[in-house]
């Protein structure tokens, strides 16, 4: 998978994990990155990187989630190759 097929996916994934945790403010923050990332993939992964600090802060029970813990450390992964940080 391209990369930035893996940002799109992992990205869906923590705004399905938070909008089932009951954070739809940051659901709702993220998802449009997700079609950014078709014009801006650069743009929409550092957009990323400052909004996922927010979720320990935002939905301490999604980030307490391994799972979701898990997903957002591979999407923060993947915006620093995406951004040339890794």
């Amino acid at each position: 998978m391209s990369v930035h097929g893996e940002f799109r996916r992992i990205l869906g994934d923590v705004v399905a994990a938070l909008r089932a945790d009951g954070a739809t403010r940051l659901a709702d923050e993220l998802e449009p990155l997700r079609e950014r990332a078709a014009d801006d993939l650069s743009a929409a992964a550092e957009e990323t990187l400052a909004i996922l600090p927010r979720i320990g802060d935002d939905a301490p029970s999604a980030r307490a989630d391994p799972d979701m813990s898990d997903a957002a450390e591979r999407l923060e992964s993947v915006c620093c190759i995406i951004l040339g940080r890794a």
